[in-house]
């Protein structure tokens, strides 16, 4: 699967007020929870209780987490270093595991 595959997945997999809990791959998934506002065509928009604002996180940043997703899974590739590209990385994360990644 490309990645353009894996964003049509995320608009049909995605539809408002889906709830989805955060997830790290050395954590499992955590106590929070962020539900999904909506999927437009450049990003995707989050209401997410720890934020100050409703969130667009940016097609770019899934883009990034889906090419790097092996490698983030076997701990090569640590949250330092995803943050570093993307700080909504807990949001790319949490989705793209949420979609069946």
């Amino acid at each position: 699967m490309d990645f353009s595959e894996m964003w049509l997945r995320i608009g049909a997999g995605l539809t408002p007020g889906v709830k989805i809990k955060n997830w790290t791959v050395a954590k499992g998934y955590l106590g929070d929870e962020f539900a999904v506002v909506s999927v437009e065509s450049n990003h995707l928009v989050i209401n997410s209780p720890n934020a100050e604002t409703i969130l667009k996180v940016a097609k770019r940043d899934f883009e990034y987490m889906f090419l790097n997703w092996d490698e983030y899974c076997a701990g090569r590739l640590n949250r330092q270093a995803v943050v570093a590209h993307t700080r909504v990385s807990k949001y790319t994360m949490s989705v793209l595991k949420h979609i069946g990644m």
